[in-house]
Order: structure tokens, then sequence, then C-alpha cells
């Protein structure tokens, strides 16, 4: 047998409880550099994908001023600011919680 040491880093198990145990020695695993191996090929992986909020499931964007977009409840109408950067979704959240055809089913 080779008295190398072996590359890869270890840690102690320091939960053994008895005084004069010897440390267990835990290989850790190391990162890879090529984290995107997995979805080569595949530009639009999900892991870069962003994540779509639910809220688009009841509110429907309307046509209009790129710079200032809007967009309305499917229920009662309402329109509301929908700029990803300035608004938000929490505005039309808000509104979901107190549209009363939402809430009542009356479509």
């Amino acid at each position: 047998m080779d008295n190398q040491e072996d590359p890869t880093p270890i840690e102690s198990n320091p939960s053994s409880s008895e005084p004069n145990s010897v440390p267990i020695l835990v290989p850790v695993a190391t990162s890879s550099t090529n984290s995107n191996t997995e979805s080569e090929g595949n530009p639009a992986s999900r892991s870069n994908k962003r994540k779509t909020s639910q809220i688009w499931d009841h509110f429907k964007k309307l046509d209009g001023n790129v710079k200032s977009p809007r967009a309305a409840c499917m229920y009662c109408g309402k329109d509301y600011a929908c700029h990803t950067i300035l608004n938000g979704t929490s505005n039309m959240w808000s509104h979901l919680v107190v549209c009363k055809k939402f809430l009542f089913g009356v479509i």
C-alpha cells in the first residue's frame, strides 16, 4: 500500500460522545468548476428561466404604453400598474384578496 495522502479534503466527525474515541474522517465533496454540464446544449434550461408569478392566472396584460404597462383583473376588469421593476405584483395580489367577483365566483 502507498502511504501517499489523498488530496481530497476531510472533516472529522465531532458527534462522538466517548472521551477517548478516535475521530472518524469523512471525505468532503468538492464542487466542480464546470457546473453547467447537465444543461450543456440546452440554452433555455429551467435553472436559468425566470419564475413567473401565479397572479398571471388571474390578470391579463393590456396592450398600451411599454414604459408603464398595465394589467386587468379577469374577474372585475379593474386595471393595475404591473411594471416588473417599479410595481411588481404585490398590488395585484392585494386586489385579488378584496375582489368580490373573485371571492364569490361571479364572472
